[in-house]
């Protein structure tokens, strides 16, 4: 796949000046104290969604920051124009993607996720150290932030009643029909009016992609002939996991709804509907 890498090809270019890799890792929802992986991957930097990377003024969790704080910290992590950017995570894939859709919204498109991430690492048997490596000088990687990949309420509320806007909802499907509540307290339960449900789960095997024949064949069941596709999810982490697999299927004019449920469940002014439809 074009937007994943595997941990054998990712060995192969640890000695690229290019490449820089960060651990983009984050805790589930409902699980409480700070991430803290067993091991790092060589020289792999902290990609942290939920604090240093998000829109601190959004009382919404882990909202896309400015594209001046995404140049920021990049910078002092020695990111440049033309580096290589590998993201990651802990174990499967939860978060990772959610990295790769914001470098790419920032305007920097030479990234990809780790196929299995630090779990499967660990498996192939490659080195790994403890704590994260400090940049050894400043990038000169300037965001370009492009609004097209994240949408907000309004966009979505606009686009319910348009049949060729179809959005995709990756919560598990019991959270999506309303009968499971939600692990975040004060929400809703239910869906967003017109959506479908694709659990991004369902696109995984034991944490790594199925093969894209599969993937292809489960995207086309459930979107049809839409010609454009918006994302939701819990908090637009996992959203990103579909997005992620949208494009590697060949889909365009993607867009991830920022907010997702923990906007619109939270909202009484927002319509919400239960059920399989």
């Amino acid at each position: 796949m074009k937007n994943l890498i595997s941990c054998q090809q990712l060995h192969d270019q640890l000695n690229n000046p290019a490449l820089v890799i960060f651990d983009a890792g984050m805790l589930r929802p409902g699980v409480l104290g700070t991430y803290s992986p067993q091991a790092m991957l060589p020289n792999a930097k902290r990609f942290d969604i939920k604090n240093e990377l998000a829109d601190r003024s959004n009382p919404l969790p882990s909202t896309v920051c400015s594209e001046q704080q995404f140049t920021h910290v990049m910078q002092n992590a020695g990111v440049n124009n033309d580096s290589f950017i590998v993201v990651y995570e802990d174990g499967g894939l939860f978060s990772a993607a959610r990295a790769w859709w914001m470098f790419k919204a920032m305007g920097h498109h030479n990234v990809k996720v780790l196929s299995g991430g630090l779990k499967k690492w660990l498996e192939s048997g490659y080195a790994t150290q403890q704590g994260y490596s400090k940049s050894l000088g400043k990038g000169d990687f300037t965001a370009s932030y492009n609004p097209e990949y994240f949408i907000n309420s309004q966009q979505v509320v606009d686009a319910i009643d348009e049949p060729s806007i179809v959005l995709v909802d990756a919560r598990a499907y019991k959270r999506f029909t309303g009968e499971e509540s939600e692990p975040r307290k004060g929400m809703r339960s239910g869906h967003i009016p017109n959506s479908r449900s694709l659990p991004f789960m369902d696109l995984l095997n034991k944490g790594e992609a199925k093969p894209l024949a599969e993937i292809k064949a489960i995207f086309s069941d459930v979107v049809d002939d839409a010609r454009q596709l918006q994302f939701s999810c819990g908090s637009g982490i996992t959203a990103c996991a579909l997005a992620l697999f949208a494009t590697e299927c060949g889909y365009s004019n993607l867009s991830v709804y920022d907010g997702s449920w923990s906007e619109w469940g939270a909202s009484d002014s927002l319509p919400i509907a239960t059920g399989e439809k």
